[in-house]
């Protein structure tokens, strides 16, 4: 879920902006085997101050099931929908893109370039000739506007962010989950099928933050940050280092309203503040 959303001149606020489902691949993936999240619940283990980690592993039909089935349904919905897709070639990007020609319901294309929690593809935000390959590729085929989800696996994320920008990206999703692991010592195993997964929720925050924060004062297009976003204040945390919206993952899991009450809360803190948009939060951080 992405709020607050809009150009880093003109944020608007008073709404939730758009809705970006799970991603989809070229062909159908099962995932990972289970268990796939750690705790069980993500409710439970953020009431105990677990740490969350998931290892889905891109679960998902298909592209060509998605806009056959999916997107149509989408267009049917009172939502700005985000399409976000993942692929293991330069060529697979703009094979799967040419699919998303002439089909309607999703109002952007996420690029999810960074997913921790596969095997069988490239890392193409891990150097910057393939991320400009996979995003060029997709620029190639679509007029919508793209958004390119960064790793923070990196050396230095701004050379990554400036390849997808040069490569058409109009926007950057930031950042990916961590890879992560939990070993259970009481049984000698670890708490999730695959092994390893990614980090998430309260624990990934302040890295994400630190990457907005950074990739803001190198790039001139709209960033949305993303990572342990629980609260109206966590999201003002991602917008004064510089993002101009936000994207709501681990807390949907735990509270279906998350977005709603995030929102909230996030509009009254600005009439605190006794600011009125995004811009004027922006002035409020200081080096």
């Amino acid at each position: 879920m992405a709020m607050a959303g809009g150009s880093r001149r003109t944020p608007p606020l008073g709404l939730l902006g758009a809705v970006v489902p799970k991603t989809f691949t070229r062909n159908a993936r099962t995932g990972n085997p289970e268990p796939r999240w750690f705790p069980e619940s993500f409710r439970e283990g953020l009431e105990a101050g677990t740490t969350l980690l998931n290892s889905i592993g891109l679960t998902n039909p298909g592209i060509e099931a998605a806009m056959s089935e999916l997107a149509p349904q989408w267009a049917n919905l009172d939502a700005n929908m985000v399409m976000s897709m993942a692929a293991e070639s330069p060529e697979q990007w703009e094979e799967m893109a040419s699919f998303t020609r002439g089909v309607s319901g999703f109002a952007a294309i996420e690029l999810n370039l960074s997913c921790p929690n596969v095997d069988d593809g490239a890392m193409f935000s891990h150097r910057p000739h393939l991320t400009e390959a996979a995003v060029a590729g997709v620029r190639r085929q679509t007029d919508l506007p793209l958004w390119a989800k960064l790793s923070p696996n990196v050396p230095d994320i701004t050379e990554i962010a400036q390849a997808a920008v040069d490569a058409g990206a109009d926007a950057l999703t930031i950042c990916n989950t961590i890879p992560a692991m939990h070993i259970d010592t009481d049984l000698g195993r670890a708490v999730l099928g695959t092994g390893s997964g990614g980090l998430s929720g309260h624990a990934l925050r302040p890295i994400a933050v630190a990457l907005v924060h950074r990739t803001a004062r190198a790039v001139k297009v709209p960033i949305i940050g993303v990572g342990g976003v629980f609260t109206g204040r966590h999201a003002a945390e991602f917008l004064l280092a510089g993002a101009t919206a936000v994207q709501i993952g681990s807390a949907n899991l735990a509270d279906l309203d998350a977005p709603f009450r995030v929102l909230a809360e996030l509009e009254a803190l600005m009439a605190e503040w006794e600011v009125g948009n995004i811009a004027e939060l922006a002035l409020r951080y200081r080096e």
